[in-house]
């Protein structure tokens, strides 16, 4: 599996069969509109302009965008709501590829998981959660619900970027949360058997353009 970063919460994850992206953004946000082809889109907020521009994808992609199960391919996906009174309803997902269990949280805004939400995303293997505050989690609230799940990877989104219109935080603040390390991939390519020993890594993506 590859994971590779667009900016805001979204994302490009590639199997050796399967291509999901996630929240497709488009100009509006300072940025270069995501594109590619894509299996799957997975949305955390259809009514969020971060998280909609499903036009600029390409192919025929199956459209996740909601609470529910859906099993695509050799992707498990499970949705469930979540809360962000400012950007409207969101989903939180689970995502299993290769084994490998990813909990994606998108522009959400809570002070903690609800016991739902803990129940899905317990035994995740990587974790990536928006950091930039405001209407979305900042760094604390972003460290405190990453390591309640006791990942191995925890890769952080939503935070300024050169080129980013919206008034997002650092990405310099939840390093410092976080303890200061942390490893800077242009993309993170990973196997089920390479997830082992019992510390929490943070990994830095940079954006792809």
């Amino acid at each position: 599996m590859t994971i590779s970063w667009f900016g805001l919460s979204s994302f490009k994850i590639t199997s050796k069969d399967l291509t999901i992206i996630s929240d497709p953004f488009g100009k509006a946000s300072g940025l270069t509109s995501v594109r590619g082809a894509a299996d799957v889109i997975i949305c955390s907020n259809p009514s969020l302009d971060w998280c909609n521009n499903f036009s600029s994808i390409s192919g025929e992609p199956f459209l996740v965008n909601g609470p529910g199960e859906y099993d695509i391919k050799e992707a498990f996906i499970i949705g469930s709501a979540a809360d962000n009174k400012n950007l409207g309803k969101s989903t939180i997902y689970s995502i299993e590829v290769e084994g490998i269990r990813i909990a994606f949280l998108g522009p959400i805004k809570q002070s903690a998981l609800t016991d739902e939400q803990r129940e899905m995303l317990e035994g995740s293997d990587l974790v990536l959660v928006p950091i930039g505050g405001k209407d979305i989690l900042d760094y604390e609230e972003a460290s405190k619900i990453a390591t309640k799940l006791e990942p191995f990877i925890i890769i952080p989104h939503s935070y300024k970027i050169t080129g980013l219109s919206l008034n997002l935080d650092k990405l310099d603040k939840f390093l410092q949360e976080m303890g200061g390390k942390h490893e800077e991939e242009e993309k993170l390519t990973l196997k089920k058997k390479d997830l082992v020993g019992e510390q929490t890594s943070v990994v830095v993506l940079t954006p792809q353009r």
